[in-house]
């Protein structure tokens, strides 16, 4: 997890209820304006380390305060503030500053609080100094390796790292912390947390020395990237000056283990004889790993595909300091390179017919880590991965190629120009079989047959053109066929079980209604009577009274009104916030199916059973965007919102009406009540194709996400 994820957690717990504050008292004539101010409870004592960085000249007025119940701690400076303590119980923050800055303008970074399940506290003093060889260490071993396997990995990478949250008490303590790893593994750490007066070192100990290590060199980002050092064990010591005192510090570490690139241990180059992995499920999903100066041979990584895919790529690495070779694999196992010249990873590519698989080869000279991405734009016949086969199956065949479709369910597809017919396959499972018949549109230009087959020999028994057919028990098919000329050709259809085949027994009947003539006369006036005596009532009301079509023209009315308000202050060239803001609430307040008949059809929609999240372009060719937020029974707490670009463009957040917290492309949203409804103004920067939304929080206790499956064309 990077840094900046880090403190926006923190910044969630710590800024509930400030931005309500913040905009409060900027609005009034004091030269001071509170940032921050809030009570944090700590259920134990956690060493807490906070900087704040003035992104500007200068910050005037620039001070923290902190109240805890050991003591108050007071820190002013208009460039930069750092502050060291131990807290427990309740702790209050309050963050001021002179008019003219804002939350935009500081940077702010918190070391983890103590909510963090992978977090590891120093209990205990840790040792002062890497101990020599031969003696005894009676000290835990921190354990930071990801156990994500290339073709197994089911966990987070936060999950399985350690934060490493510790203390040093003045300028004569010291902590040593022995990292667990061995010769070839990726050790990956962001710099340390922890004032300009501590320092980091890193030991190498085995059983006859001990060494203190020239640093390793952090990258642009501020992150170290090294190989675990042969003939020992990788100690890391942190040490401040002798001047200094109390120091709270965090460190972050994550190894990755050459035995657990796969689950049988390292990737070869190239493939071995174990089965290809399964092809991403989304945009975001794909390969990763790193090449070490130790592996001469390198990494190799095979896919299962199949014949007329579609395939996006991305494949990158720091630096670009690894080659990529794409080699497309048949049913044979011949490998033929798609790069061309250079044997470069191409951008994109049509699988052809037979294709079985997809091998990337990866070299380098250096340490360094690689990345994959791959999709299918557009998605294969019936979501499924490229083209269904053009004829039926036999006892040879390899039964998976043949995309295999559910009942009332909707089904796309495509033929591309030099396709006629697409094959899918049903399953019946009834045991007296289904009535079966095909729901289509008769406007496109393709023919469709529902085949009953021999579940011995997959002979045809039974065929319709679509219509009604009973199916027993077992696997048939259906048959799609274009008609007309060569042409790329999109069509749809369902596929509706009319039930289980029933037989009707038929009985005899006598008919002895006149038994109950006056019975039926009688229960009929007792029944209608009540329903006579309220018409009567109501007589005048509904001769004279308003009804709901006015009411509801009324309410469109007013949304129309609300609508174009929006649009025009917006194109204004001073935008008033605060009216802004009023009519963000006013749709807030408003009956959600309103807003969005009024609105139309959102560009971007995502509807689940905890939030419904709904996004339309105020204005075409403009930057700024309207976002809804439906919340469900549960409420969201510490929710935050996340735009990002799924193509890996510079996306970021520019404005936020009404005013909330946000750094980069991450918005605070504080709590989400249950049943409300929030709408935002966004307006973003850069010149993303497309763009994405992460809405996150803690429902119940429990913490969820919410991601949109497809992305917002912006362009």
């Amino acid at each position: 997890m990077s840094r900046t994820a880090t403190t926006l957690i923190v910044l969630l717990i710590l800024l509930v209820g400030t931005a309500a504050s913040a905009t409060a008292q900027s609005g009034e004539e004091d030269e001071s304006v509170t940032l921050i101010d809030s009570t944090v409870h700590f259920s134990e004592s956690h060493p807490v380390f906070i900087r704040i960085l003035c992104m500007k000249a200068s910050c005037p007025g620039l001070e923290l305060e902190v109240s805890t119940p050991q003591g108050n701690y007071s820190v002013e400076d208009p460039q930069r503030i750092e502050l060291s303590f131990d807290a427990s119980g309740n702790v209050t923050f309050r963050l001021t500053v002179d008019q003219g800055t804002g939350q935009s303008d500081l940077d702010f970074e918190m070391s983890s609080p103590d909510i963090n399940e992978a977090l590891m506290k120093e209990e205990g003093d840790w040792l002062d100094n890497v101990p020599s060889p031969g003696i005894a260490v009676d000290q835990e071993i921190v354990d930071s390796t990801w156990n994500c396997p290339i073709d197994d990995c089911h966990s987070d990478p936060t999950s399985q790292s350690h934060w490493i949250v510790g203390s040093l008490e003045d300028g004569s303590d010291k902590d040593s912390i022995e990292i667990l790893g061995q010769a070839g593994d990726y050790i990956i750490m962001p710099l340390p947390l922890m004032p300009e007066s501590a320092e980091l070192e890193f030991w190498l100990r085995n059983e006859s020395t001990k060494t203190l290590l020239d640093p390793f060199e952090a990258d642009e980002d501020g992150w170290f990237h090294f190989e675990y050092p042969e003939d020992g064990n990788l100690w890391l010591r942190i040490k401040q000056d002798s001047d200094a005192g109390f120091a709270a510090y965090e460190l972050y570490v994550m190894r990755r283990a050459v035995t657990l690139e796969a689950s049988w241990g390292e990737l070869s180059n190239p493939w071995g004889d174990e089965n290809a992995l399964s092809f991403p499920d989304g945009n975001t999903d794909g390969f990763d790993g790193w090449i070490s100066p130790s592996d001469s041979e390198g990494d190799a990584v095979r896919v299962e595909v199949v014949g007329r895919m579609s395939i996006f790529l991305n494949c990158w690495s720091d630096d670009n300091s690894v080659n990529f070779e794409v080699l497309a694999i048949d049913s044979e196992g011949l490998a033929t390179p798609l790069g061309g010249e250079g044997n470069v990873c191409p951008d994109h590519f049509d699988t052809i017919a037979g294709t079985s698989a997809l091998e990337f080869r990866m070299t380098s000279d250096s340490l360094s880590s690689w990345n994959i991405r791959m999709n299918e734009y557009p998605a294969g016949d019936a979501g499924q991965m490229g083209d269904a086969p053009d004829r039926l199956w036999t006892d040879s065949d390899d039964f998976s190629l043949w995309p295999s479709i559910g009942f009332d369910e909707n089904i796309d597809a495509r033929m591309s120009d030099d396709e006629y017919v697409d094959v899918f396959s049903f399953v019946v499972t009834e045991a007296n079989g289904s009535r079966l018949h095909v729901d289509a549109d008769t406007s496109q230009p393709v023919r469709y047959q529902i085949l009953v087959l021999d579940q011995t020999n997959w002979a045809i028994l039974n065929s319709s053109a679509g219509g009604l057919i009973d199916a027993p028990t077992g696997t048939h098919a259906i048959r799609v066929e274009k008609l007309g000329e060569a042409s790329l050709t999109y069509y749809d259809f369902t596929l509706v079980n009319a039930g289980e085949i029933t037989e009707p027994e038929l009985a005899d009947f006598v008919d002895q209604s006149g038994l109950f003539t006056e019975y039926y006369v009688f229960a009929g006036a007792f029944l209608i009577a009540p329903a006579i005596l309220v018409m009567f009532w109501n007589r005048k009301r509904w001769r004279s009274g308003i009804s709901d079509f006015e009411v509801e023209a009324h309410e469109r009315r007013r949304l129309r009104r609300l609508r174009e308000r929006l649009t025009n202050l917006l194109a204004a060239e001073e935008i008033d916030e605060q009216v802004i803001d009023s009519a963000l609430h006013q749709l807030g307040d408003s009956p959600w199916q309103a807003v969005v008949a009024d609105w139309g059809e959102p560009l971007l929609r995502h509807n689940t059973e905890q939030v419904e999240i709904c996004a339309w372009r105020i204005t075409e060719g403009d930057a700024t965007m309207l976002l809804g937020i439906r919340i469900a029974n549960s409420p969201w707490e510490l929710a935050a919102m996340r735009v990002y670009a799924p193509e890996g463009d510079s996306v970021s957040i520019g404005a936020v009406s009404p005013q909330h917290l946000f750094q980069g492309d991450e918005i605070s949203l504080d709590t989400l009540k249950s049943g409300s409804r929030t709408f935002l103004r966004l307006t973003l920067e850069g010149e993303p194709s497309n763009v994405g939304f992460h809405l996150s929080g803690l429902v119940d206790g429990e913490p969820l996400a919410a991601v949109p499956n497809r992305a917002l064309e912006w362009g």
